[in-house]
């Protein structure tokens, strides 16, 4: 299928659906298998009250243009969603809660999926990614992360180290995840105002970042394994660090 510049094929029933309930403006044509079934019913539904266009296709069409993955039989042809500029972050560094997922050089899209799946579950402000060897909005990331790409600001940043001290100047800790740090995520006091910082899937976070975060903290791992997946750890961080938080404000109530 040849697209526009701007166009992109999205697949998979929940990335669709959040795509068009948070901007069906920008959906073109939804695809569907001519089987029926209750979900796909509904987003005929939910594209019939958004005047979208709604083509029924067959099997095929689904597996020509979606090897190999999960497409659940639903598609759309949307305008790519932007990506934001450093500029973005300004109005949220300014508040007093700062939530903060920085992806440095992650190149598989699965993996950038799932970590903007578990940053849509803590309620992340943004997600900041370098501009260059890092894998960005792709079709496969939408998919992957269930609609959490519709939810959360994706930036694109020149210089993560740049962008990390620019952070800091705003009272936000930078925490980085890192295998040889010397303290377990789980003894931090972590800060209202949080940046996490997760390294690429075999190298880890690079050591100019490394030295300009806060704090390096690690998951103790068994001695049968020397690492977790990149999106298991952030998922296992971000909602430890949003339960200590949860907990310290509780405690601050009291």
């Amino acid at each position: 299928m040849k697209l526009k510049p701007e166009e992109e094929l999205v697949c998979g029933i929940n990335a669709v659906s959040q795509i068009i309930k948070t901007r069906p403006s920008s959906v073109h044509s939804l695809y569907i298998n001519r089987s029926n079934n209750e979900r796909l019913n509904v987003l005929v539904r939910d594209a019939t009250e958004n005047k979208i266009e709604i083509i029924k296709e067959r099997s095929s069409f689904f597996e020509d243009n979606f090897e190999g993955v999960n497409h659940q039989n639903a598609a759309i042809i949307c305008n790519k969603r932007s990506e934001e500029s450093e500029q973005f972050l300004d109005p949220i560094l300014n508040k007093d809660e700062v939530k903060i997922l920085i992806l440095e050089g992650l190149t598989d899209p699965h993996n950038v999926g799932a970590c903007l799946r578990s940053a849509a579950g803590v309620d992340i402000d943004a997600v900041i990614v370098p501009k260059n060897r890092s894998c960005h909005l792709t079709p496969t990331v939408r998919k992957i992360s269930c609609g959490a790409s519709e939810l959360i600001p994706f930036v694109v940043v020149t210089n993560i180290v740049r962008t990390i001290n620019k952070l800091q100047e705003k009272g936000v800790s930078v925490y980085g995840s890192d295998l040889q740090a010397n303290q377990s995520y789980e003894n931090v006091n972590y800060s209202s105002k949080y940046a996490l910082v997760i390294g690429s899937e075999d190298k880890g976070i690079r050591r100019l970042t490394r030295e300009n975060c806060d704090e390096l903290i690690k998951i103790d791992m068994s001695e049968k394994m020397d690492s977790l997946n990149a999106s298991v750890s952030t998922g296992i961080l971000l909602f430890e660090i949003s339960r200590q938080i949860k907990l310290t404000e509780t405690n601050i109530v009291k």
